[in-house]
């Protein structure tokens, strides 16, 4: 793979959260803020997305998990209706703002010229952030990626990787 490397881009450390059923296993794995040609979504736009990955041994539904890139409101966008992300598996979201195209669009667009997102769940009345990334200015097509899979340092790819290892 092919990675151009951004300075411009700042990681927010990850949360773990204890007790979760497993769902510390889920991350943000990859994102891109300026999408042009790399994906279309069902409609033919090419809006910004948001890789989940599940790496770990168990599907995880997520019902009770939330999407946002507002720090003070964590539940900007409820996942869930029947959305799941399978073990070791991946899950596009679609940042377009424009929820009534499907499940898989979120209501929240992603700034080309920086911002934070965030992963959380509420469980037993209490919303937890799992994962957190904060970007800077991003270039068109470049994604960036967790390198390696899941684990890894944030690292800028001119050849992302939706739905896929970033290995």
């Amino acid at each position: 793979m092919s990675k151009l490397h951004l300075p411009l881009f700042v990681l927010a450390s990850s949360v773990s959260a204890s007790g979760c059923n497993g769902s510390d296993d889920l991350v943000i794995n990859e994102f891109m803020a300026s999408n042009d040609t790399t994906v279309e979504d069902e409609g033919g736009g090419t809006p910004d997305w948001i890789e989940l990955h599940n790496p770990g041994s168990a599907d995880q539904k997520l019902s009770g998990w939330f999407i946002s890139d507002d720090e003070d409101e964590l539940d900007k966008h409820a996942l869930g209706k029947g959305l799941s992300v399978p073990a070791g598996g991946y899950l596009l979201l679609f940042a377009d703002g424009n929820t009534e195209e499907g499940t898989d669009h979120v209501s929240f667009r992603l700034s080309k010229d920086g911002e934070d997102i965030f992963l959380s769940v509420r469980e037993e009345g209490e919303l937890t952030t799992i994962d957190s990334a904060s970007f800077n200015e991003q270039e068109t097509d470049v994604s960036m990626a967790r390198i390696p899979n899941a684990t890894g340092d944030w690292e800028a790819s001119n050849q992302p990787t939706p739905e896929a290892s970033n290995d």
